[in-house]
């Protein structure tokens, strides 16, 4: 049997295992790349080779801090708009920011297409609301949304933790911090003593640290694509790296090695077995010629049998224990 590498081979190989080409597999070319999709993604979220760890780094921008204006979302596009006419960002909610401009583009209609930030202001508490000045045009609604928050890849499944940002006691970003004072001052006594009270020390410092700072706080959910930070973003600035933890899924199409994953292949099989038994199931009990009846039920039940099997085996033998995971 030849090893699948492709998207194309891996269900022609699920369908040889039905019985193709001897049978015939009652199912349609989409419905096997809609079996394969989901496949994929039980593999992704479940099976210790379906993903991998992963440092995400984030280049920090102006739009990131969470009382500036991050983007501006052209939600009517209205008539009779010149891009001459003024965007203005109105507070509400007892806000007091202050600073943000944009400009609009337009269509041969003056239909508002964009609505691009030139500046994202500060000190605003919430979204303020966002109006254009205008001398012939109506009909528009544009809103805007503050930051806080980064984007995350479509690929990363979760998100785990935020590695430090800013300064630490324990860390080494500086000159000043206990780490390079003790290797300045101390580290030719460590190599002929103990080293024991140096970990005793910095245990002792991080313990301090966790109890007195913290860690940042950090929400994110794989449909929204973002991670929200709740920190205070004057601890960083634009072009600094926010470097996050988190898992992405393998791509076959760039990792090949995941179509001939054993596993996989069983699965992706008894899903198109369920597709072809409930695609037969409307015909049962129709009469063939030579007294065959066809039994789609028969098909789509061991086929349930099957999938709840494997779901219990990736459990119980493929999947890693589970650990504080974010998304």
């Amino acid at each position: 049997m030849a090893t699948p590498t492709t998207r194309a081979e891996f269900i022609d190989t699920c369908k040889r295992h039905l019985g193709h080409p001897v049978v015939k597999i009652n199912v349609t070319e989409e419905q096997f790349d809609d079996r394969v999709d989901e496949a994929l993604k039980y593999f992704y979220d479940y099976h210790f080779n379906g993903n991998d760890k992963i440092y995400y780094k984030h280049v920090v921008t102006a739009n990131n801090w969470s009382d500036k204006v991050h983007s501006c979302n052209v939600v009517t596009s209205g008539t009779g708009y010149a891009n001459s006419d003024t965007v203005v960002f109105t507070n509400q909610g007892g806000s007091t920011g202050s600073g943000a401009t944009a400009t609009i583009t337009t269509d041969v209609n003056g239909a508002i297409q964009t609505c691009i930030l030139d500046t994202n202001g500060e000190g605003y508490g919430v979204a303020p609301t966002v109006s254009v000045t205008t001398g012939g045009g109506s009909g528009a609604s544009i809103t805007c949304e503050l930051g806080g928050w980064i984007p995350i890849p479509e690929n990363i499944l979760g998100v785990v933790r935020i590695f430090p940002i800013g300064f630490s006691q324990s860390s080494t970003q500086s000159i000043f911090n206990i780490r390079y004072q003790i290797a300045l001052n101390d580290l030719y006594n460590l190599i002929s003593s103990s080293v024991v009270p140096y970990f005793s020390a910095f245990q002792h410092i991080r313990l301090l640290e966790e109890v007195l700072v913290g860690q940042i706080p950090i929400r994110f959910n794989r449909h929204k694509n973002r991670a929200y930070i709740d920190m205070d973003w004057n601890i960083t600035t634009v072009d600094n790296f926010i470097v996050i933890e988190g898992y992405e899924y393998i791509d076959p199409d760039v990792w090949p090695d995941v179509w001939k994953d054993r596993w996989l292949i069983d699965y992706a099989t008894a899903l198109f077995k369920l597709q072809w038994g409930n695609n037969m199931k409307k015909f049962q009990g129709t009469m063939l010629p030579g007294g065959v009846s066809m039994n789609g039920q028969q098909i789509y039940d061991e086929a349930q049998q099957e999938l709840s099997a494997m779901r219990d085996e990736m459990i119980n033998r493929f999947s890693l224990p589970s650990t504080m995971f974010i998304g």
